[in-house]
């Protein structure tokens, strides 16, 4: 395994961020952390980085045990570890190519490995016109290619992601994280990347982890995870509308609702055009689900709708 966290926890002052974390991510393996805000995704990097220490628990790193939570501790300098930040953290005063060579003369590289490695990478990476610009001269794209760039140079085992993608212009969005997707992936390279957007998640994990509460209720592939959701928390999360009903909680997802007839009836609250179908909320007893539709539904009121795929939980 490329990265193994056992038993993980983390607390800062009296508000526990990781409860007892388990995470195995294989080699060349691409794996998502999806999670609300506040739950511990970055945190869980930074401990796999060894920026953070954990108060319990084991780090292991291709196999080798990097953090036993006391006297074994390996710094983050001598993980082999990339690491790409949310904000990029690109320093405004550097060319994108000091940028992407730092960790190489940090590492007191010969000069010509450095410029060898940096070229390489730019090239791969598709930024070689780009080397002499600073930061601000470069596009959201460009910028968050450098920072890939920078954490790729030193050949590391393990990479790194922070919601890598969430400030680039959405049109852009898409197109990048595919073309930098398939570059670490053919390269081999395990990542480890969090995110809080879902259609992200299912669209670039070779396996997810739902993160709530400090641990990973379920991990599986994206199809499985979306699928057979194991609790009501993860169906929440993976976009599923909850209803109690009779002492149980009927799950279903929007674009599984029928509307016309059926065994739901509820209070039309509102109606969006998203160009191929309709999405209207409405409230079923004390809950607001949403459904996707075809077809805009009558505004009197109310609506009834079948649902073709229902999942039941035990209520809470």
């Amino acid at each position: 395994m490329a990265v193994v966290l056992k038993n993980v926890e983390k607390s800062f002052g009296r508000v526990r961020v990781l409860n007892g974390l388990e995470l195995e991510v294989g080699k060349g393996e691409y794996f998502v952390v999806l999670g609300p805000s506040g739950e511990g995704k970055s945190t869980s990097l930074n401990i796999i980085a060894g920026i953070l220490r954990p108060d319990r628990g084991e780090v292991h790193l291709g196999g080798a045990l990097v953090d036993d939570s006391g006297d074994v501790y390996i710094p983050p300098e001598r993980r082999n570890v990339g690491y790409v930040f949310q904000s990029y953290a690109l320093y405004p005063h550097m060319t994108a190519f000091d940028n992407i060579a730092f960790p190489l003369k940090m590492a007191k590289q010969p000069r010509e490995e450095i410029n060898r490695a940096v070229l390489e990478v730019a090239q791969l990476l598709g930024i070689r016109e780009v080397l002499n610009k600073k930061p601000a001269q470069l596009s959201g794209g460009q910028r968050q290619r450098v920072a890939v760039a920078r954490a790729l140079v030193k050949k590391p085992q393990v990479l790194l992601m922070d919601e890598p993608y969430s400030n680039i212009d959405p049109l852009l969005r898409e197109s990048v994280r595919a073309e930098i997707r398939r570059i670490i992936k053919d390269l081999g390279i395990a990542t480890v990347m969090v995110t809080h957007d879902r259609e992200e998640a299912m669209a670039l994990a070779d396996r997810l982890g739902v993160l709530r509460r400090g641990r990973l209720l379920q991990v599986g592939t994206p199809q499985e995870v979306l699928q057979k959701p194991c609790c009501p928390d993860v169906a929440v999360f993976m976009g599923y509308n909850l209803v109690p009903m009779d002492g149980r909680l009927l799950a279903f997802r929007p674009e599984d609702a029928e509307l016309g007839a059926g065994d739901f009836v509820g209070e039309l609250i509102d109606v969006e055009f998203r160009g191929r179908w309709w999405a209207v909320v409405a409230r079923v007893g004390g809950s607001l689900v949403k459904l996707y539709t075809a077809d805009r539904p009558s505004t009197n009121g109310k609506i009834r709708f079948g649902v073709k795929r229902l999942l039941e939980y035990a209520a809470e």
